[in-house]
């Protein structure tokens, strides 16, 4: 599902993992407001940086860990590097789409969001407002994040990217595929490009953008197995 990462003292990962064109004018939330981000913000500024939040997040075990295969890939124009994951599920493409398609739940899912809501839908568009709060008064970075959801057969794509927000730049997708077998498996990729306006090197952004699309393949797997021991 297309659910932010921050950097090096903060951490953003406004979402989701999923989706969509620009499409109708953004929307004025009623309660979107929040302090915008200074600028330039102190280097000390944050909440615990993503790798921090990965390590401790809800008991993940190395076992889990080593499924995911987790890359950076290049961003023509640009020297921030797009965050990439690939997992293979044990799992119906059918459960595996009810957790990425419930975006009133991604803050299980995408690191350090602390609140999500579903603003608006249209046919095959969802407008999801993300919100990640930083240190004392510095206020948030929030996101509306446009989710367009495709479906063919055998397989399900999310493409989001923000249509209003406090952040330079947010793009991720989200694409399930059915695998053959005797066994139903779904194989997940995921990427993330999220800009916050904030002064560090883009190499330090790379990193952040590698390691929230790990924890969101993670957290993902972890939700489905979760849900099937509880035999949903």
């Amino acid at each position: 599902m297309s659910t932010v990462a921050v950097v090096a003292g903060m951490s953003l990962s406004v979402a989701a993992v999923v989706p969509g064109p620009r499409g109708a004018h953004a929307q004025t939330l009623p309660d979107a407001s929040v302090a915008p981000l200074a600028n330039p913000l102190p280097t000390d500024a944050g909440v615990a940086p993503i790798a921090d939040a990965a390590a401790s997040s809800a008991a993940v075990d190395g076992a889990v860990r080593e499924t995911v295969f987790a890359t950076s890939e290049e961003v023509p124009g640009l020297s921030v590097r797009r965050g990439r994951s690939e997992t293979v599920i044990d799992a119906p493409m059918e459960v595996v789409a009810r957790a990425v398609t419930d975006f009133s739940t991604y803050e299980t899912i995408m690191p350090h969001v602390r609140e999500v809501r579903v603003v608006h839908r249209n046919h095959a568009d969802t407008d999801v407002y993300m919100q990640v709060p930083l240190r004392g008064s510095l206020g948030a970075v929030w996101a509306l994040v446009r989710v367009n959801v495709r479906r063919t057969p055998g397989r399900l794509e999310l493409v989001g990217h923000a249509i209003d927000g406090n952040m330079e730049r947010f793009e991720s997708t989200t694409i399930l595929e059915r695998l053959p077998g005797p066994t139903p498996r779904t194989r997940v990729t995921f990427t993330l490009l999220a800009l916050p306006r904030l002064p560090f090197p883009s190499s330090v952004f790379s990193r952040e953008m590698l390691d929230a699309a790990r924890t969101v393949a993670t957290n993902l797997r972890n939700r489905i197995a979760r849900t099937l021991a509880d035999g949903g």
